[in-house]
């Protein structure tokens, strides 16, 4: 493996025909367009780099599973409609936590020993950590190469069928198919630790691993620039302030660009409202546009500030408290709409808090994938001086599924998104 890494210049070069030698290490026999479990993904990939001590890299595994946090929101056994109670929640994660361990540690014992670095209790308050729920709740799939390809046919463009008489010329109609394509952008998050402070740390009582420590900081890194360009707000990792923002040239395309792109037939309301009969009557008009389009929400995500009023709205109406949370930084409520007994509503970090910046988005996650060339990877950097320096990378974009535009550049540019939402909420 360690010889087929270097010739493909991991780091260095990244062509289409690296891009392919890249995915098939990385996902092994699972085919381009595939659905994965994030962790298990990591797991196996680990198993194949960890066959090579010298192969340079190693997949990591994101702090909380994704899988948890979909169980969270869209309950316990999504397929039944069981909801989850908090209890099961920390029952679940208990026992995929363990799992995943024990995985990691089989895993591990093939090699490449010395890429893993385990994060402990050392002393150290981590205030970056959060869960990123967007990223969880937004399937991932295999990506084996630079290009991405899927198709397109929309709610209206099946052919056409009518009445007629009983001896009727038969004349026949065609469908209408939409072409897409896009690349897989590339992200980075780059750490450096020197000698002296890798040994100050070991030293300190509790001992600290100061570059597990900065691995695992740089991982968090690249995870909330991920969560910020999936919503398509500010990519500045440090900002407060999180504005709305579109995709830069090496940047992909966020939910917000992606939705507010189609002028045609927008399924989104830009609302003055600023109380929760208000809202509510601007989030049924994007919901039912959005079903005369074929469309299902299942998933609404908001700010903060909105969360509230819609929580007091709530609370006001029917007097019990409507918000499950499960874990710090994970909760919901659950919204009625027609044909859909319970639409989770999360409230999110990073949509900003400002008057006439509110927004909810309404979205049908099995029509948005991101797909992956490869997930986080650790790398050791070369070493020119007595400091370890490393990198954790990813390479993926992500595809709308209800895009209907047609795409002559082959850049992969939205037109028509059938997602939607309530934005510019007073």
């Amino acid at each position: 493996m360690s010889e087929a890494v270097a010739g493909a210049g991991f780091g260095r070069n990244i062509s289409s025909q690296t891009a392919e030698i890249l995915g098939e290490l990385y996902w092994g026999s699972v085919p381009s367009g595939t659905q994965v479990n994030t962790s298990e993904a990591a797991i196996e990939a680990m198993k194949r780099f960890g066959r090579d001590p010298n192969a340079g890299m190693l997949p990591r595994l994101p702090s909380i599973p994704d899988s948890l946090i979909q169980k969270a929101i869209f309950g316990f056994n999504g397929a039944e409609g069981v909801e989850m109670t908090p209890g099961q929640y920390k029952e679940e994660m208990s026992r995929i936590c363990k799992a995943e361990m024990d995985d990691l540690r089989k895993a591990m014992t093939m090699g490449s020993s010395s890429l893993m670095h385990v994060i402990y209790e050392d002393g150290v308050t981590y205030l970056y950590k959060r869960p990123y729920p967007i990223q969880a709740l937004i399937p991932v799939e295999a990506n084996k190469g630079k290009s991405v390809l899927w198709d397109v046919i929309g709610p209206y463009e099946f052919g056409s069928a009518s009445f007629g008489t009983e001896d009727q010329p038969f004349t026949e109609s065609d469908i209408t198919n939409h072409n897409r394509l896009d690349t897989v952008k590339f992200m980075y998050s780059v750490g450096r630790v020197t000698k002296a402070a890798q040994l100050a740390g070991l030293s300190q009582v509790p001992a600290r691993d100061m570059l597990a420590i900065r691995v695992d900081a740089c991982q968090d890194a690249l995870r909330a620039l991920r969560e910020r360009s999936i919503l398509g707000v500010t990519r500045d990792i440090t900002s407060t302030v999180n504005a709305f923002a579109n995709a830069g040239t090496n940047e992909y395309k966020g939910l917000y660009e992606l939705i507010t792109t189609n002028t045609t037939t927008p399924c989104y309301v830009t609302s003055n409202g600023n109380s929760y009969d208000l809202i509510m009557k601007d989030l049924d008009t994007s919901y039912n546009t959005m079903v005369k389009y074929a469309m299902e929400p299942n998933l609404a995500v908001c700010d903060y500030r909105t969360f509230g009023i819609i929580r007091r709205g709530l609370m006001e109406y029917f007097r019990t408290e409507p918000v499950k949370e499960f874990v710090q930084g994970i909760s919901k409520i659950n919204l009625v709409f027609p044909n859909h007994p319970g639409l989770p509503l999360v409230p999110h970090p990073f949509l900003s808090q400002t008057a006439t910046y509110g927004s909810i988005f309404l979205l049908d996650t099995r029509l948005i994938s991101r797909r992956s060339l490869w997930q986080d990877m650790y790398e050791e950097l070369a070493k020119v001086n007595l400091s370890q320096k490393f990198v954790i990378s990813a390479a993926e974009t992500l595809i709308d599924r209800s895009d209907v535009g047609d795409d002559t550049t082959g850049g992969g540019a939205p037109a028509y998104s059938l997602h939607g939402g309530v934005f510019s909420i007073a």
